[in-house]
């Protein structure tokens, strides 16, 4: 298999393990997928198919919804809020509140590369930090 279509393929999969009432963004997806700077890739796989993943539960950087979902962004925010996600007014979503990031033993199960695994504990460092400042 080429690396292209096992980039695809980790795509999907961390697009299946997302779950309902929560978000990714396409560069997250790219990052946990090995390729950190692969988000516009990550975007026309998006774009090319796979209509039975859950592709409303991705959102660009800053949660805002994508312009080519089916229906266009009311398309997008309708599909989120079915799922108990809700976008505000200027057709984001808040990535504090929605945004999911994978557990290690998730990670695990998704075998995601060791660079992903790095990102994860970055992330999750992070979050920390931003937690204890809100206290």
């Amino acid at each position: 298999m080429s690396r292209w279509y096992a980039f695809v393929d980790r795509v999907h999969a961390l697009v299946r393990a997302v779950p309902k009432g929560r978000v990714v963004t396409y560069g997250q997806i790219a990052r946990l997928a090995g390729r950190p700077r692969a988000a516009r890739e990550v975007g026309w796989i998006a774009h090319a198919g796979g209509d039975r993943l859950p592709w409303q539960r991705v959102v660009n950087r800053v949660g805002g919804l994508a312009r080519g979902y089916r229906g266009g962004r009311a398309g997008h925010r309708r599909a989120l809020a079915r799922e108990g996600v809700q976008a505000g007014p200027q057709d984001r979503v808040d990535l504090d509140a929605y945004q999911w990031w994978p557990d290690p033993r998730t990670a695990r199960r998704l075998t995601l590369p060791h660079e992903a695994m790095a990102a994860l504990a970055a992330s999750a460092k992070d979050a920390r930090r931003v937690a204890r400042r809100r206290r």
